[in-house]
């Protein structure tokens, strides 16, 4: 069956010329039944508004080259033409994930507007189905949602989101979540992007088969599709998985969860707000931060993060990306990250703060506290051992010197700081805008969260020589280097070890 062009490619095919249209309608009824069978296969998609969509979509999509999908048509190769469809399906699948992330942000700002949308919709769907399963219903809901917010093209990703939300959720989470559309929507996102993830493997695997790309290079190009990494310490291998659940990303020792967006935020702050609730003050947070030349006048880029119940899992909150909302953002509680960098009860394990507090304050308003700065602990670790210390040292030189560090890991450490030097010190060599590259640099990734990804090793480390009074002078000397912000001129950091 042929379909003639929907009128949003009219309106476009309208400015062209004869030939042009001609051209356009061909090359729009030889995609047509393609794309159909790609959708169909990845998506179990039963709806022409989403086809129609996904052609007009590649029909306007050009690769970094300059190259559109006409140019790989040859019969002759029609699994690479697939490839090059499902690449370009997994940009698309992203742009309407960024519109629903958008969604994110518009239901903290107003709660009661998206809540009356979701209600209204909600109540004509159960009129509807009046005495229907209760299963049918949500489903049908839930695919409803994602119509009203996303437009009729995007039903295919609707239908696949009701049923994974309803095959990996229990009915009262889901009914929980209805009460709070900022949850609900977030859900959503990080579940559409586990679909672009999906896509991104099967890809990949076909670039290898057909021989287009190297295992690697494929990787690398398909690499802003993934929020979940691992890294093998022993040969830098850095891994991508389509979701926290597989087998190889929960059995790794250094996992990475990228947070760039809203719905994945929403979940890391829910999860900051369970361990701080149930472990209270035995909760420890190591934290990091990377940008360009960082302080006051210097763009904090990204936040790293290793939490105490999971030190083998290392978050990494794209600042450069989110901006300001990453600190604002709140649960449906108020959880946020502000209120977690300035809860003195919440103790943040830190590598000098200097720099950091004095971007976070002059940046985004924050003023931390709860700081147990490492670089201290380890002057108060010399100084209890009778040393006469007079300057402090780097992170680096201090996991080299950690007992509990294998040699591999050590290695590893002294590895993958040269490479990121490399890639950020301008006497390297590099250049520190390489912080606000999207997608991040793999190196640039594993090198950010690698600084926090012993941090807790460290913090464990210290307090066990150093004893209570040590430790107690160290939190206080902590927040006084919390306060170097508030200088009215940015004072560069001194390496001198201070008197505490």
């Amino acid at each position: 069956m042929e379909f003639g062009l929907p009128d949003r490619a009219h309106m476009m095919a309208q400015s062209m010329s004869h030939r042009n249209q001609h051209h356009l309608q061909e090359w729009y009824q030889r995609l047509l039944p393609i794309v159909k069978h790609v959708l169909d296969v990845m998506l179990e998609n039963d709806f022409i508004d989403s086809v129609q969509a996904v052609v007009l979509f590649l029909l306007n999509f050009r690769w970094p080259d300059g190259v559109d999908i006409t140019q790989y048509m040859d019969p002759a190769a029609e699994m690479l033409l697939k490839g090059r469809i499902l690449e370009a399906l997994a940009h698309w699948v992203r742009a309407k994930t960024r519109d629903l992330d958008n969604w994110v942000q518009v239901s903290q700002a107003s709660q009661t507007y998206l809540r009356d949308r979701i209600q209204a919709c909600k109540m004509n769907v159960e009129q509807a189905c009046y005495q229907t399963n209760p299963n049918e219903v949500l489903a049908e809901f839930l695919f409803t949602v994602v119509i009203e917010l996303l437009g009729k093209d995007a039903a295919c990703l609707g239908s696949i989101l009701a049923g994974m939300l309803l095959h990996q959720s229990s009915r009262s989470e889901l009914m929980m979540m209805l009460e709070s559309p900022s949850v609900l929507l977030a859900c959503m996102v990080r579940k559409l992007e586990e679909v672009q993830a999906k896509i991104s493997k099967v890809v990949m695997e076909m670039y290898y088969d057909t021989g287009f790309l190297s295992y690697d290079d494929s990787k690398n190009l398909l690499m802003a599709f993934f929020q979940y990494y691992t890294v093998e310490t022993t040969t830098g291998t850095l891994e991508v998985h389509e979701s926290c659940v597989d087998n190889a990303f929960t059995d790794s020792q250094f996992r990475v969860n990228l947070i760039d967006s809203f719905g994945c935020l929403m979940k890391l702050l829910r999860h900051l707000e369970i361990i701080c609730s149930t472990n209270g003050h035995d909760v420890a947070l190591a934290v990091d931060f990377e940008g360009v030349k960082l302080c006051r006048h210097g763009e904090l880029c990204l936040v790293q993060m290793t939490c105490s119940d999971d030190p083998t899992l290392v978050y990494v909150v794209d600042i450069h990306k989110l901006g300001n909302r990453a600190f604002t953002m709140e649960t449906p509680t108020g959880m946020s990250m502000k209120m977690v960098l300035e809860n003195s009860n919440i103790r943040k394990v830190w590598f000098d703060p200097r720099n950091d507090v004095d971007a976070l304050y002059h940046q985004f308003g924050i003023m931390p506290r709860g700081i147990f700065d490492l670089q201290l602990a380890e002057v108060a670790d010399r100084r209890n051992r009778g040393l006469n210390v007079h300057y402090v040292q780097g992170l680096y030189k201090c996991l080299t010197q950690c007992a509990e560090l294998r040699n591999e890991q050590k290695l590893f450490a002294e590895r993958i700081n040269t490479l990121g030097k490399s890639l950020y010190e301008p006497q390297n060599g590099g250049t520190y805008e390489v912080f606000q590259d999207r997608p991040l640099n793999p190196v640039i990734l594993v090198y950010a969260a690698h600084d926090s990804r012993y941090m807790l090793m460290l913090y464990q480390q210290y307090i066990q020589s150093i004893g209570p009074r040590w430790v107690q002078r160290v939190l206080e000397a902590g927040d006084q280097r919390g306060r170097w912000c508030m200088s009215r001129e940015y004072v560069v950091p001194s390496s001198e070890a201070p008197d505490f």
